[in-house]
């Protein structure tokens, strides 16, 4: 299997010749389509004027001149009527050309090989050195006449920079490659420490280290979300831990106190010891079906498939209802609960709508002290309803305040130490609230703590 550094040098590399092939092939594409025509017309202007002051100079000798104009730059094929033919200049890599296209220059006529060079994907017109791509021109001299077929020599106008750009090129070439390999180095070593940190993420170990989460790019915005990943998985994982621990504790303990009080009851009591250890005992299955209900409630809502079963009813009437419910356990510690609600009608699951009530006010009265006051406030707007629940109780820590809707957590402060609970009651409203597009928030202080539920009225919108 090839390492990801194996692959990104490859990759570049093969980029870098892919591109070069591209780049050859629409320098090429540009010439046939854009220059071949000019440059066929600026070097038969050449060619002619040399014709013209051959012609008009019969006393030069023309072999001397055409070896100076071949000096300058030019290679030349020179043939007669007698068939004799010259060359000038650097050889021509394929020195040969139809007799027809001969004759037709002695007889007068202009050959635009240049123009006429037939269009290769790789092989550039322009650097061709081939006879057929020449300028053709007629050409009389001292009576005879002649052909003279001339073209650029490419290598000698270029050959004083053959070796720098030969030199350029190699070092471009070494220098990319040595250049990849270290931006290869450097890219993928922050890759590399993050699958370290996965393995040992993996095996538990959450205290993952030297990542490069100062980047100011995709691997430095990576790196930094994998490092609040391992904390968030680190911190669901204490949560848990503490989840079971406290749920075994809760779950053991009503069990101790029902077997124990069970084996009181087969024992000679009398009515009224009878009475309270019967009450301790249904008190302690309360417990348990509360906590049952709990996980059952909450792992039905978490699929993704959960419907939820809307009607449309009277959340005042539900309110007042669940008020009711809990008169006798208000009035049991001395509570006094006031209440100010509207008639509004909502669209809701209203059977889990009745369980974020039941979590709030249950916690009203639960974390209340003796002789406290509770609150509840419902004002509606135009489109939504909010509803505030309020107690008197001790209130809620600074740092717990923004983790008590998080699942298992149980905030350790004067508000729970003493009281039983799972830590899933509030993170199973704000579940539910999400469900039906609201919202709730906290406010807490020494006097206490207000829970603000936000609810679109038609919450299918």
């Amino acid at each position: 299997m090839k390492s990801l550094y194996v692959k990104f040098v490859v990759m570049t590399l093969g980029i870098m010749i892919l591109s070069f092939f591209i780049a050859f092939v629409v320098s090429n594409a540009y010439y046939q389509y854009n220059l071949k025509a000019s440059n066929d017309e600026k070097n038969t202007e050449i060619a002619t004027e040399i014709a013209s002051f051959i012609d008009a100079n019969p006393e030069i000798s023309l072999e001397e001149y055409l070896t100076t104009i071949a000096d300058a730059g030019y290679q030349m094929y020179l043939a007669d009527t007698d068939n004799n033919e010259q060359f000038f200049g650097a050889e021509f890599n394929v020195p040969i050309l139809p007799e027809d296209v001969i004759g037709n220059v002695l007889s007068g006529e202009i050959y635009h090989g240049m123009a006429n060079f037939e269009a290769e994907i790789f092989v550039t017109g322009f650097f061709a050195n081939e006879l057929s791509n020449t300028i053709g021109v007629p050409v009389e001299h001292n009576g005879t006449a002649y052909a003279l077929f001339l073209r650029p020599d490419i290598n000698l106008l270029f050959n004083e920079m053959h070796l720098l750009f030969g030199i350029l090129f190699m070092l471009t070439v070494l220098l990319s490659i040595v250049l990849v390999f270290i931006s290869a180095h450097f890219l993928i070593k922050p890759v590399t420490k993050l699958s370290e940190a996965t393995k040992l993420l993996a095996a538990g170990d959450y205290s993952v280290h030297d990542l490069d989460t100062n980047r100011r790019d995709e691997l430095g915005e990576l790196s930094s979300n994998f490092a609040r990943m391992s904390r968030q998985i680190e911190y669901n994982d204490k949560i848990q831990k503490d989840f079971i621990s406290n749920i075994s504790h809760d779950i053991q303990s009503p069990l101790s106190s029902i077997k124990g009080y069970n084996k009181l009851l087969n024992k000679p009591l009398t009515a009224a010891e009878r009475t309270e250890y019967t009450e301790t005992v249904d008190f302690e299955i309360d417990r348990l079906s509360t906590m049952t209900e709990q996980l059952l409630v909450l792992s039905s809502i978490d699929h993704e498939d959960y419907l939820l079963r809307k009607e449309s009813y009277n959340l005042r009437e539900q309110l007042e209802r669940l008020i009711k419910v809990y008169e006798w356990k208000i009035n049991e510690k001395g509570l006094m609960l006031s209440h100010k609600l509207q008639d509004t009608e909502i669209v809701a699951d209203k059977a889990l709508m009745n369980t974020v009530w039941d979590n709030l006010l249950s916690n009203a009265v639960k974390y209340n002290g003796d002789a406290g006051s509770i609150d509840i406030e419902m004002t509606r707007y135009k489109a939504h309803t909010v509803i505030t629940i309020s107690d008197t109780g001790e209130g809620i820590d600074n740092t717990s305040i923004d983790k008590i809707f998080d699942r298992f957590y149980r905030a350790d402060t004067a508000r729970t130490s003493s009281i039983g609970g799972t830590g899933l009651g509030l993170s199973i409203v704000k579940k539910i609230l999400d469900l039906h597009n609201g919202s709730i928030n906290v406010r807490s202080n020494e006097n206490g703590a207000t829970f603000t539920v936000r609810l679109p009225v038609d919450t299918t919108e």
